[in-house]
C-alpha cells in the first residue's frame, strides 16, 4: 500500500477507508460473483458435480482463464452469457441439484 510507505508508516483511519474502497471498486465484483458461485455450488455434491460438468464448457473457461488473465470479472456477449446459464441450469437440474 503507497500510503504506507511500504511498511515505514501506520495509514490512518481515513487513508484506510479511501484504500478500502478503491479495492472494492477494482475488485468488489470478482469476489461478489466467486461467492455466488459458492453459495450455488458448493452446497452438496450434487451442486458440486453440476459445476464440474458447468466447467467444461468452452465459453466458460475461456470467461474463467480471460477473468483470471485480467484479474476482473470479464463480461461475455449475451449470446455467450445466455448460453452458459442456459447449460448452468441445465447441469443444476440433471444433477438434482436444486432439490432442498
Amino acid at each position: 500500500m503507497e500510503i504506507s510507505n511500504k511498511g515505514a508508516r501506520i495509514p490512518t483511519e481515513d487513508e484506510l477507508k479511501i484504500y478500502l474502497k478503491r479495492w472494492d471498486k477494482a475488485y468488489g465484483i470478482t469476489y461478489k460473483v466467486l461467492d455466488i458461485l459458492q453459495r450455488v455450488f458448493y452446497r452438496s455434491d450434487a451442486t458440486r458435480e453440476a459445476f464440474v460438468e458447468m466447467c467444461a464448457d468452452r465459453d466458460v473457461q475461456k470467461l474463467t482463464f480471460d477473468s483470471y488473465l485480467y484479474k476482473t470479472v470479464v463480461p461475455a456477449n449475451p449470446f455467450v452469457q445466455m448460453k452458459i446459464t442456459a447449460k448452468t441450469i441445465g447441469s443444476l437440474l440433471r444433477g438434482n441439484a436444486l432439490a432442498p
